[in-house]
C-alpha cells in the first residue's frame, strides 16, 4: 500500500513539474498541452492586461467567446454552451441593437431599457446598467466584446451563481446551453427550441473545436484549426452550417484579435477608430514606405482573406481606409464588406451606403467628424480628428507621387475638389 501511495506521488510529481516547465519555458510545449485537452490556452500570452481586460488571439469573434470562458476555467463544452446562447440572441456581434442597428464604437451610445443590446441582448434597465458601468470600469467601450464577455462573467459570478454551478456540473454542449439559456437568458422559447436551437449550436461549436490544437498566441492561425469567418482551413474545418452562421462575426472593433500570429500585432491590441489610426499610421508626415508593425500584420490577414489592400502591398490610399474602417469597426461594410476595389470602386459603395457631405459644409472645417472620407477618381483620404500623439487631423497613404505608408497625412480637411462622404447616422442610431 505504501510502495503503491509512493508511486502515485512520484508521478503527480513528474507531470507537475513538465506542467511549470512548459510554463516557464521561453515557448512552450504545444504537444503537451493539445494532448492533455488544455485547449485555447498559451501560457505565453498573458491573460489579461493592466486594465483588467483579458488578452484573447482568435481569429473571430466565436474563437475568443471559447478562449475567454475556458480561460475562466471552463471546458470547451460549456464555453460553447454560452456561445451557443450568445450565436442566437446576437451573432455573436457585441454591436447589435434589437431590431437589426448596430452601436458604433466611440459614439457614446446608451443602450435603452426594453430594447435588447449586445451579445446577451441585455434588456432590463437594471442590468444594461451594469454594462454601461463595467465596460467604464475597464476603460472601454460598451462595444467592446472583451469588456461585455466580463460583464457577462461577472453576471453569471456575482448575480447567477446557480446557474454557473449548473454549467459546471455538466461537459455536454446541449446540456450546456439548456443551463445558461434557463438560468441566465430566459426567453421565451420552448424546452424544445432551446435543446434544437441553442443546443444545436453549442454542438456545432463545440465539434468544430474539440480536436483543434491550441488557438492562442504563437499557435494561432498555423494548426489547421477552422476558420469560422467564411473562410475553410485545412482540416479539421466546421460543418457548412457553422461557416454560414459566423460569416459576418469577424472582430468589431479590432479589440478581440490579433492577426500576426502572436500575442499582441506590433504591440497592438485593438480599438476605436483613433486607437487603431495610431496603430496603423506613422504619427507625422513623411516620405517613407516602411509600415507600422500592426497595420502590415492586417494587410497579411486580409489579403490571406483575399480582402482589397491596394498596391504596393498596402500602401495604397483605399487600401488603407479600408483596412482602418473595417477593422477599426467603424465601418465593417466598408468597401463592399472590404471585397471592393480602388478609389472608384469605393465612392460608388460611398453613394449608395453614406451621406454625401455638402460643399457648404466641407468648406466649414468645424463641421468634420472623425470619419469622415473624402475620396476622387484618383486618392482617398480620412478625417480622423484630434488624437493625442498623432500629428494631423488626417491619416493617409498613396501609392505614388510619391508612395507613402500610412501616416498623419497634410491633405486638407475642407477640400472641396474630393467629394466627401459621412456614415449615415441611420445605419446604426435608427430605432427599431
Amino acid at each position: 500500500m505504501i510502495r503503491r501511495l509512493l508511486s502515485y506521488m512520484f508521478v503527480t510529481i513528474i507531470v507537475l513539474s513538465q506542467l511549470v516547465n512548459v510554463v516557464e519555458a521561453k515557448g512552450f510545449d504545444e504537444n503537451f498541452f493539445s494532448n492533455n485537452s488544455i485547449l485555447f490556452y498559451d501560457p505565453t500570452c498573458p491573460s489579461e492586461t493592466s486594465d483588467g481586460i483579458m488578452t484573447l488571439t482568435g481569429k473571430n469573434n466565436l474563437e475568443n467567446i471559447l478562449q475567454f470562458f475556458m480561460k475562466k476555467g471552463l471546458t470547451l463544452a460549456q464555453a460553447a454552451g454560452i456561445a451557443g446562447n450568445f450565436e442566437v440572441e446576437s451573432g455573436l456581434d457585441p454591436t447589435i441593437i434589437q431590431g437589426g442597428s448596430h452601436a458604433t464604437a466611440g459614439s457614446n451610445f446608451k443602450p435603452s431599457a426594453g430594447v435588447g443590446f449586445g451579445l446577451a441582448q441585455w434588456t432590463s434597465g437594471g442590468r444594461q446598467q451594469g454594462l454601461v458601468q463595467e465596460t467604464a470600469s475597464l476603460g472601454v467601450d460598451i462595444t467592446n466584446l472583451n469588456g461585455q464577455l466580463a460583464y457577462a462573467w461577472k453576471e453569471l459570478s456575482e448575480n447567477y451563481p446557480q446557474t454557473l454551478s449548473a454549467l459546471k456540473a455538466t461537459d455536454d454542449p446541449v446540456q450546456a446551453a439548456v443551463a445558461v439559456h434557463d438560468g441566465y437568458e430566459s426567453s421565451a422559447d420552448s424546452h424544445e427550441k432551446v435543446v434544437s436551437v441553442r443546443g444545436g449550436n453549442a454542438k456545432k461549436f463545440y465539434d468544430a473545436y474539440v480536436d483543434a490544437p491550441a488557438l492562442a498566441g504563437s499557435t494561432n492561425g498555423s494548426q489547421g484549426a477552422p476558420d469560422t469567418s467564411g473562410t475553410t482551413q485545412p482540416s479539421p474545418s466546421p460543418s457548412p452550417d457553422v461557416v454560414g452562421s459566423m460569416s459576418n462575426n469577424l472582430p468589431t472593433d479590432g479589440s478581440s484579435t490579433t492577426t500576426g500570429g502572436s500575442c499582441t500585432a506590433g504591440g497592438f491590441s485593438g480599438g476605436d477608430l483613433g486607437k487603431t489610426t495610431l496603430a496603423y499610421a506613422w504619427p507625422q508626415y513623411a516620405v517613407r514606405t516602411d509600415q507600422e508593425p500592426a497595420y502590415a500584420d492586417a494587410v497579411r490577414k486580409a489579403a490571406s482573406l483575399g480582402e482589397y489592400t491596394g498596391g504596393n502591398g498596402g500602401n495604397d490610399c483605399g487600401g488603407f481606409v479600408t483596412r482602418l474602417m473595417i477593422n477599426s469597426g467603424f465601418e465593417k461594410r466598408y468597401n463592399s464588406n472590404g471585397h471592393g476595389g480602388a478609389t472608384t470602386a469605393q465612392e460608388a459603395w460611398l453613394k449608395q451606403n453614406w451621406t454625401r457631405i455638402s460643399d457648404s459644409d466641407v468648406r466649414d472645417a468645424s463641421k468634420r467628424q472623425p470619419g469622415d472620407v473624402a475620396v476622387n477618381s484618383e486618392h482617398t483620404y480620412v478625417y480622423v480628428g484630434q488624437i493625442p500623439g498623432f500629428g494631423s487631423k488626417i491619416a493617409s497613404a498613396s501609392l505614388g507621387g510619391p508612395e507613402r505608408s500610412p501616416m498623419a497625412g497634410h491633405e486638407s480637411a475642407t477640400d472641396t475638389s474630393f467629394d466627401w462622404y459621412r456614415k449615415s447616422v441611420a445605419l446604426t442610431e435608427a430605432p427599431k
